[in-house]
C-alpha cells in the first residue's frame, strides 16, 4: 500500500486514514468559503463527519490499489493535530504512462506562507522516487494565481489549456495543464 509519511523542514505530510475524518472535517468546514471558488459544488453531506469518513475510505482503497494517496499537511512543531492543507497524488496509471495527478489546497490561515510550495516539492520527489512515476501533472483554473505560482515555483511547465475541463462550483471551467517529468527532476530539482 502506498502512502509513506513525508517530512520537510516545517511540515509533516501524513496519509489520511478514516480515523482522521474529524480532522479533515474541521479543515473543510473552516475553509469552506475560502476553497469554494476552486472546488466542485459539494452536497451538504460532504460537510459531515460521515461524508469525510467516506472520502477517506475511498482514499484508503486508492492506496491499496496503488492509484493514489491523500496527504494531510501538518506543522512538524505544532503540539496540536490541525490540518493546514491537503495534497494528493491521484489517478495513478502505471504501464506505459507512469503518470499521476497532483491536487492541493491550503488553509486560509496558512496561505502565502510557502507551505504548499514546500509540500508540493516533497510530493514531487516522493512521486518520482518512491513511487517510480515518470510524470506528474496538475490542472489549475487560470485565474487561481496562487496555485499557478506554486506549480511554477516547483518547476511544473504549462502545457496548454484544456477548455471546459472540470465542473467547478457548477461551472465548466477551463484549466491550464502543468506537468513535470522524472528526467527534469534528475537534472537537478531543488
Amino acid at each position: 500500500m502506498i502512502g509513506s509519511t513525508l517530512k520537510t523542514q516545517r511540515l509533516l505530510l501524513r496519509p489520511l486514514q478514516p480515523d482522521d475524518a474529524p480532522l479533515l472535517l474541521d479543515y473543510v468546514q473552516e475553509n469552506r468559503n475560502w476553497l469554494a471558488p476552486w472546488e466542485p459544488a459539494h452536497p451538504e453531506s460532504y460537510f459531515s463527519l460521515e461524508g469525510q469518513r467516506n472520502i477517506l475510505y475511498q482514499c484508503q482503497e486508492d492506496r491499496r490499489n496503488d492509484t493514489g494517496v491523500l496527504f494531510g499537511i501538518l506543522e512538524r512543531t505544532s503540539r496540536t493535530a490541525k490540518l493546514h492543507g491537503r495534497i494528493s497524488l491521484s489517478g495513478i496509471v502505471r504501464s506505459i504512462w507512469q503518470n499521476g495527478f497532483v491536487g492541493y489546497s491550503v488553509s486560509c490561515a496558512r496561505a502565502g506562507q510557502g507551505f504548499m510550495t514546500e509540500a508540493l516539492q516533497r510530493v514531487v520527489l516522493y512521486g518520482f522516487g518512491e513511487l517510480g512515476l515518470h510524470r506528474l501533472q496538475a490542472s489549475i483554473i487560470p485565474r487561481n494565481k496562487a496555485s499557478v505560482r506554486v506549480a511554477q515555483k516547483c518547476r511544473f511547465r504549462n502545457e496548454g489549456r484544456a477548455l471546459r475541463y472540470l465542473k467547478i462550483n457548477d461551472i465548466w471551467e477551463d484549466h491550464d495543464i502543468f506537468a513535470i517529468t522524472a528526467d527534469e527532476v534528475r537534472q537537478g530539482y531543488l
